[in-house]
C-alpha cells in the first residue's frame, strides 16, 4: 500500500490489488534462531492444548455414547 500526500496535506492511501502488486522477497527460516516465549505465552499455549484435547475426548465420548457403546454399563 502506498501513502501519498495531497496538496492539502492529507494522507491518501493507494490500494493495490495483490495480483498486481510487486512480488516481495521471501525469508528462509533455516537460519533463524528459535523463538523465545514468555512464561505467560507458554502457559497460554499449554492451556489451549489441554482444552483442545479435552474437547476432542468429549467428542469421542459423545460419538461412542450415540453409537450405543455404553448401554451395557449404564443399564438402559
Amino acid at each position: 500500500m502506498a501513502i501519498a500526500m495531497n496538496h492539502e496535506g492529507k494522507c491518501l492511501f493507494e490500494v493495490v490489488h495483490p495480483l498486481f502488486d510487486k512480488p516481495e522477497e521471501k525469508c528462509r527460516p533455516e537460519g533463524l534462531p528459535p523463538i523465545h516465549m514468555s512464561k505467560v505465552g507458554k502457559f497460554s499455549l499449554i492451556a489451549l492444548r489441554g482444552y483442545l484435547v479435552l474437547m476432542f475426548l468429549l467428542l469421542i465420548f459423545r460419538f461412542l455414547t450415540m453409537a450405543g457403546s455404553f448401554t451395557q454399563l449404564v443399564g438402559h
